[in-house]
């Protein structure tokens, strides 16, 4: 029994391989852990510059908005056309009408038979504004 205690113990041959590939696989693993953290840090100075022109953008936008609001300030529209002596003027409101966003809806046109046919009674006896009647031959 005291024999084993005074043997020193040794390294085998497979224990040594076994070292080696687990110092291999932990170097990869740090390469592999930096190449991924220096991809992440690009990644994310990409996003900030996109960011940034995004940003830019939307200033812009903002810009461009309120430089044609200023542009379609009817106050400042008759200014400037007085200014240049147009004969633009005001259309007054009493003369404008709305017209609907929809599509109107179009009348059939008419047959050839209603063409052929005589004029309603009511347009057949109105003078025309020459002083004559509407209906061929008449005075």
């Amino acid at each position: 029994m005291n024999r084993r205690r005074t043997t020193t113990p040794h390294l085998g041959l497979g224990s040594i391989v076994l070292l080696i590939a687990a110092a291999v696989v932990m170097a990869s693993a740090g390469i592999f852990y930096a190449y991924i953290k220096n991809r992440q840090i690009n990644v994310s100075r990409e996003i900030q510059r996109v960011e940034d022109r995004i940003s830019q953008h939307r200033l812009d936008i903002a810009t461009d908005e309120m430089l044609l609001a200023e542009q379609l300030n009817p106050f400042l529209i008759r200014d400037r056309l007085k200014g240049i002596s147009s004969d633009l003027r005001a259309i007054p409101l009493g003369v404008t009408r709305e017209i609907s966003a929809r599509a109107p809806e179009r009348p059939t046109p008419p047959s050839a038979a209603d063409l052929s046919s005589a004029p309603p009674p009511d347009l057949a006896h109105r003078p025309s504004p020459a002083g004559g009647s509407a209906v061929a031959g008449g005075p």
